[in-house]
């Protein structure tokens, strides 16, 4: 019996193994496989630039001349396009997570609805690329070239900006809570309705570009340049605005409760209805800027001189009413 016994435990074993080695062999050839199909997808998008929904996943893509290529819906998740050229290629609804773009020329390129979370964009050449509704969640676009680039309604929520150019770019309804925008270059872009909140633009160049109803709740904007820049009714409770030049901005029924705008320029800014409540003006400059109808009811202007401030039905720090320029 005990001999027996041993054979049929040998014989599971054996079975055991022939199963494991088959799911082995299985595996491998279906890896092969992958890679092989993979491998003539590439060759293909080569020769005829187009591969539309292929899966490219992981592929080696690397300084190759893709231009004007059509990757509609192609999946490229850790692929590595570092330095290639897709100027004007086609990868609406692309699936490109963690991808490496890398100094790649994406210029005129449509990413419309395009995913790129946590994709590397550093030094990129973006510039009049469609980003609309494109989700860049975590994505690296250090240095990236944005100029008249379309990002109208697309995601960047924590993106890391710094030193990109993005000047005229449409930024309309935008994402940018808690994203990195030190010392970006946003000349006359719009931004109107883009959600700021708790974003960081310190040193950042912002003159002249459109903010309409933009969020900047809690963001942080200090010593930047936001000369001629238009902020009607933009949201800007505690943010930090210390040290920056607001010479000529348009602030007009802009929220600033509780703002930090200590040695702020506000030379010839228009804060018409503007709420400045418990804002910190400690040493602005406020030559010439337009409080009619504003609220400035707690508000520290220690340090300010208010001699040639235009007031009228204003609500000075104590909750009076200034009416004297209303003649």
């Amino acid at each position: 019996m005990s001999v027996v016994t041993l054979d049929r435990r040998n014989l599971r074993a054996f079975l055991i193994l022939a199963v494991y080695f088959a799911l082995l062999a299985t595996l491998a050839g279906w890896a092969i496989s992958s890679r092989t199909a993979k491998a003539n997808r590439v060759n293909r998008l080569l020769e005829d630039r187009a591969c539309s929904e292929c899966d490219l996943d992981g592929s080696d893509l690397k300084t190759l001349n893709l231009e004007e290529a059509d990757l509609g819906d192609v999946t490229l998740r850790g692929a590595d396009v570092s330095e290639a050229n897709l100027k004007e290629a086609f990868l609406s609804r692309a699936i490109l997570s963690e991808a490496n773009f890398y100094k790649t020329n994406l210029s005129g390129s449509v990413l419309n609805e395009a995913i790129l979370n946590e994709a590397m964009l550093r030094e990129a050449n973006l510039s009049e690329a469609d980003l609309s509704n494109a989700y860049l969640g975590d994505s690296d676009l250090q240095g990236a070239n944005l100029v008249d680039a379309d990002l109208t309604g697309a995601d960047l929520i924590r993106a890391n900006l710094t030193k990109a150019i993005l000047r005229d770019a449409n930024f309309s309804n935008v994402n940018l809570s808690r994203a990195n925008l030190t010392n970006v270059d946003l000349r006359r872009a719009y931004l109107g309705d883009a959600n700021l909140r708790n974003a960081n633009l310190d040193e950042a160049n912002v003159s002249r570009a459109t903010l309409p109803r933009a969020d900047l709740t809690r963001a942080q904007i200090t010593r930047v340049n936001l000369r001629e820049t238009n902020l009607s009714r933009a949201v800007l409770r505690r943010a930090d605005l210390s040290g920056s030049d607001l010479a000529e901005t348009f602030l007009a029924e802009a929220d600033l409760s509780n703002a930090t705008l200590i040695g702020t320029n506000l030379l010839g800014a228009n804060l018409a209805r503007a709420n400045l409540t418990g804002a910190n003006l400690t040493g602005a400059v406020l030559v010439g800027v337009n409080l009619r109808r504003a609220d400035l009811t707690g508000a520290n202007l220690a340090g300010v001189d208010l001699s040639t401030a235009h007031l009228c039905r204003t609500t000075m720090p104590n909750q009076t009413i200034d009416n004297r320029d209303c003649n």
